[in-house]
């Protein structure tokens, strides 16, 4: 976040172009630090590599690593500026940790040294974990360098106490997450709850995911990639689909593979555990959405360093072709895939148009080239959106939400979107298909999931524009059969505020509701907005400055300081900020 502000402040504002300018750069700074790891992996006389080989691989690394059309997602969706910083301080760490590690294995160290490099990977570290979650990997990874390369090594000795502590080290993780899965399952568990699938099925569908990364890292068929995966299917056992027991009958032969060759090829072991350590965080127990192609721009360091020895002993074999010519050859073809993906990703309607083509069963890329349409609809001029060639968008967009529903019959965006347009646009279609009441149907027993309250959210922005004409009978029942199941969700209860709010019910019922949803949760700071938002409104100043007290009072570390000020200061701050839904009559 601390880098979007330095964005801001250098451009005057929010700017794409600046954004993602930033992000190509730390591109470029992280392929910088990927030769130079790749470098120093190499050189480990562990690898029993030339000389001559070392400089040419490190370089085929970093063109594989750069050049990949898998990381086009990564660098050109802005957001994931964070998964681009974890793994550039990741690196860092890692080659500080590889370059010392090698000179105390040769000399030992003195107890300075092992102190200012402990401070410095300290911070890298802390970096890490502060631009994404999963830098804690970093600690991780060291032990596979350890374990994998040095193997005890010290001072020109092999020490088998480091040996062992090294082990040691690398089970813990897996150890501590047995040990929470034994102990405290619904520590782990309890996020499923707003998950379509349970935590075995998500772990049998990364058996056959991990695969299918790699595909996209060795054979980069861009046709394949996509800014959404939700059309892969879910493994609900080891034989449905029968891939996914092929999948893990592949990973029980490579570790085996990597355990015989431990010695003649450890870089196969290597590879292997940086691949799935640096996987582990978002590919395995958590309950994260199933697939995204950001989650190797780290991993995907080992599984190139891999493929470029192996390329190489492969082309030493032959006498046709020399490896300066096939580093030619695979920089063209890189080169073009990753130009065809950019231009694909250069144009929003482009984006979505290739996105359903290659994926034609993803609910959400059908969601998202219905709202490319939306778009276009709405920024033209308004005496031009009557016109044939305008309505025609509208057809789409409609058209695409079929298609998303027909994907996806259990989302409910599609569902929302379908009543919103057939009562805004196509009202001659309002007699084929009551919406609502499908919505009502699924409302019985649909976990809730992000984008399910994004739905709703986007259903009352209709109501309240007079659009949806949703009675409050059919509203509430659908809330009620929705907190039923999420008793505890105040996501759900301040959908229920919004309406109240909207419909001007007494003062009293609005304020018991936030006072209800802070007994429960009283560090919700959304809820003493709207509280605070009431108080003031109705001209109760102690009760505003009550709310003030309470408010601060649960925050100690004064981290909602700044939106109280704003709330004091500019009068638009009073509500908190709605939904990016929320505009003019439209959801």
């Amino acid at each position: 976040m601390l880098s979007f502000a330095g964005n801001y402040v250098a451009s005057g504002a929010i700017s794409a172009f600046g954004i993602k300018a930033i992000n190509l750069i730390i591109h470029l700074v992280c392929g910088c630090l990927v030769y130079f790891f790749a470098l120093a992996v190499f050189r480990h006389e562990a690898l029993g590599l030339k000389p001559e080989q070392i400089g040419r691989l490190a370089i085929l690394v970093t063109a594989f690593w750069l050049l990949a059309p898998l990381h086009v997602s990564t660098v050109l969706y802005a957001v994931q500026r964070m998964a681009q910083l974890s793994t550039l301080f990741s690196l860092a760490g890692l080659l500080l940790f590889i370059v010392r590690r090698e000179r105390w294995a040769q000399y030992g160290a003195s107890t300075g040294e092992l102190i200012s490099t402990s401070l410095w990977l300290m911070l890298l570290y802390l970096l890490a974990i502060l631009s994404k979650e999963n830098g804690i990997a970093l600690i991780w990874l060291l032990t596979v360098v350890e374990v994998s390369l040095f193997r005890g090594q010290w001072g020109g000795q092999k020490i088998a106490w480091l040996q062992r502590l090294g082990w040691l080290a690398f089970f813990l993780p897996l150890i501590l997450v047995g040990a929470i899965l034994l102990l405290a399952p619904g520590y782990l568990i309890g996020g499923y709850v707003q998950r379509d699938f349970s935590l075995e099925e998500r772990l049998l569908t990364q058996l056959r995911l991990l695969w299918r990364y790699v595909s996209w890292m060795a054979l980069p068929n861009i046709s394949s990639m996509g800014f959404q995966h939700d059309d892969i299917a879910v493994s609900r056992s080891l034989l449905a689909p029968l891939t996914t027991s092929m999948a893990a009958a592949g990973w029980v032969v490579v570790m085996l593979a990597a355990f015989i060759l431990r010695h003649k090829f450890p870089l196969l072991g290597f590879a292997l555990a940086f691949y799935l350590v640096a996987h582990f965080l978002e590919s395995s127990f958590w309950p994260l959405e199933m697939v995204y192609e950001h989650r190797n721009y780290l991993p995907s360091v080992a599984v190139f360093m891999l493929l470029a020895v192996v390329l190489d002993r492969l082309i030493e074999k032959q006498q046709l072709i020399r490896m300066p010519l096939v580093i030619l050859l695979l920089g063209v073809c890189l080169s073009t895939a990753l130009f065809l993906r950019v231009h694909v990703w250069a144009e929003p309607i482009r984006l979505s148009a290739v996105n359903v083509k290659n994926h034609p069963g993803s609910s959400r890329s059908h969601y998202f080239m219905a709202e490319s349409w939306l778009n276009a609809y709405r920024a033209a001029p308004s005496n031009a959106q009557d016109s044939d060639e305008y309505k025609s968008y509208l057809v789409l967009a409609r058209h695409e939400f079929e298609l998303m529903h027909d994907a996806n019959p259990r989302d409910m965006a599609a569902i929302v979107m379908l009543y919103y347009m057939d009562h805004h646009f196509f009202p001659e279609l309002q007699g084929y298909d009551d919406w609502l009441a499908v919505l009502e149907e699924l409302a019985i027993d649909r976990p809730l999931q992000v984008s399910d309250y994004h739905a709703l959210e986007a259903l009352l922005d209709c109501v309240e524009a007079a659009v949806c004409p949703v009675s409050e009978m059919r509203l509430f029942r659908i809330l009620d059969d929705l907190k039923r199941r999420h008793p505890n969700s105040t996501r759900l209860e301040l959908l229920e505020y919004r309406y109240l709010k909207n419909k001007m019910s007494p003062l009293y019922l609005r304020i018991s509701l936030l006072e209800m949803l802070l007994d429960n949760n009283p560090q919700e700071a959304t809820v003493y907005q709207y509280l605070l938002s009431e108080h003031a409104e109705s001209g109760n100043i102690t009760g505003l400055y009550e709310s003030v007290m309470a408010w601060m009072a649960n925050d100690p570390q004064r981290l909602h300081l700044g939106s109280i000020q704003r709330m004091f200061t500019e009068p638009d701050q009073v509500l908190p900020a709605r939904n990016s839904h929320s505009s003019g009559s439209s959801p």
